[in-house]
């Protein structure tokens, strides 16, 4: 029988929290192997964040064509071809990954010198996983699985021909009408592109508001937004059915159970039928742990892993990072989170004393790629009401800058919200062009504790959208 390896870390999932684990053990001195089943980089590259970047930019220039006029160009000729759009897609995830094999990736392994397991891992004990067959051991383990789609029970959705975001990005063919189930982020981008290229959009929220976890004002903005691509947007809906109607039609039965910032057609309590070409499922994602058989590592688990800012679960020797652990599901701080579980996990497999890193998420911005771009980092203003009481507050409309007129922009909302008493930033909120650029400054001054007549009297250049935020904090007052 062949004798089972032993490694000083075993790292299962090869996204940003599982590759950034890897890259700070080897730091660490340890002997590390990585286990993946699917694409080498995970979603982010292969699947979600870089593709649908990349199609959303080649939205923007489309949009663009539409208002060359402006600055004395014609393109009355516009045109579009969609399997190019979706060439440029594959061609950027080749970019960053080395192509479908990943050669990226396995170049930093080699260099690294990083033992690379292809296949599904799963717990044979706390210390030892089968991948495949093969049977591997560890001295530590950091999870880095990642999440699955959730898909919600409404009656009749698994007996259609639905698409999850990934399908939406990928798709060959161009539907002429759409639905999709659900208000966030990952809903709010994939309606923008299919916009942006003449399919009709539904977006079906059923929170109060898309992007219901932006402050209120920027998701009312956000809304907007969407409605001038010629997007409707149902807030306050319940989807009960769907079914499979004549001509490839999709039929939605929706009822609106609430209201929300800005009324769409019809009324609360009222049921509607939406008819469409295709359903897209955007409702969230669950952690990927299903298939770890958690139970022989002797890990209790309630959906989630939980764990502590050292990363570490409830088995001293086991980690977990990213999506998986039910925190905060952005790429930047699976980055963090698998840094600082990598990190620690070798120093407890090498038994070195001391020097454990612990994650700081106090200050985490957040981008949503709509046009214009949504940002935030902080807190809204309600969760500042609600712990302060009257806040300063300080908005300003970017019409008017220089930038914004040069640019001709349609316009856009900075503002910021600063603690009562002492000044300090408290959260601030964007929605205008690079705004996805312009949140760092706010980041960055809320995480040194500065106050918002820091930001007032800061010279900022001219003609640049990051005045807004000079002009927000400057226009600052209780309420």
């Amino acid at each position: 029988m062949a004798k089972t390896p032993i490694f000083d870390v075993v790292v299962i999932g090869s996204g940003s929290a599982g590759f950034s684990a890897v890259e700070a053990a080897v730091g660490q001195g340890a002997r590390v192997c990585l286990v993946e089943k699917g694409k080498l980089g995970g979603e982010c590259p292969n699947e979600a964040c870089i593709p649908s970047k990349a199609l959303l930019k080649a939205a923007s220039l489309y949009r663009a064509l539409g208002t060359v006029r402006e600055f004395g160009m014609d393109a009355s000729g516009r045109s579009f071809n969609w399997t190019s759009v979706q060439g440029y897609r594959e061609r950027v995830v080749a970019r960053i990954t080395g192509g479908a094999s990943g050669e990226r990736y396995l170049q930093t392994l080699k260099r690294l010198k990083v033992t690379f397991k292809k296949g599904e891992a799963k717990f044979v004990d706390p210390s030892i996983l089968d991948v495949g067959g093969e049977r591997i051991a560890a001295r530590a383990i950091v999870i880095a699985t990642g999440t699955v789609d959730f898909i919600p029970p409404i009656d009749g959705l698994r007996d259609i021909r639905f698409w999850g975001w990934r399908e939406a990005l990928t798709t060959p063919r161009q539907p002429k009408s759409m639905a999709i189930i659900g208000g966030g982020p990952v809903a709010c981008e994939i309606a923008t592109f299919y916009a942006s290229f003449g399919t009709r959009v539904i977006i079906l929220q059923s929170a109060p508001a898309v992007l219901h976890r932006e402050d209120e004002e920027i998701s009312h903005r956000a809304q907007e937004a969407l409605e001038q691509l010629g997007i409707e947007v149902v807030v306050g809906a319940e989807v009960l059915s769907c079914v499979n109607g004549g001509m490839g039609a999709i039929g939605l039965t929706v009822r609106r159970e609430k209201s929300g910032l800005k009324a769409g057609s019809g009324s609360a309590g009222k049921e509607e039928v939406f008819a469409v070409e295709t359903v897209v499922v955007a409702t969230g994602m669950r952690p990927n742990i299903g298939h770890l058989e958690l139970g022989r590592a002797e890990l209790a688990s309630d959906g989630e892993l939980r764990t502590n800012q050292e990363q570490r679960t409830s088995r001293a020797h086991l980690f977990a990072a990213g999506d998986v652990d039910g925190g905060m599901m952005f790429t930047h701080t699976a980055h963090h989170e698998g840094w600082v579980a990598g990190h620690n996990a070798a120093r407890a497999a090498l038994k070195k004393k001391g020097g454990m890193l612990k994650t700081d998420e106090r200050v985490v911005p957040r981008v949503t790629f709509l046009d214009p771009e949504v940002a935030s980092v902080g807190m809204t203003q309600a969760q500042a009401k609600e712990k302060y009481g009257d806040v300063l507050v300080g908005r300003y409309e970017i019409g008017s800058l220089g930038r914004a007129v040069t640019d001709h922009a349609a316009g856009g909302l900075v503002k910021l919200v600063a603690h009562p008493k002492t000044r300090k930033l408290l959260g601030a909120h964007l929605i205008c062009p690079h705004a996805g650029e312009m949140i760092h400054e706010a980041a960055l001054a809320i995480e040194l504790g500065s106050t918002i007549d820091k930001v007032a009297g800061m010279i900022h250049a001219f003609p640049t959208y990051a005045e807004g935020l000079k002009a927000a904090a400057s226009l600052a007052k209780v309420e």
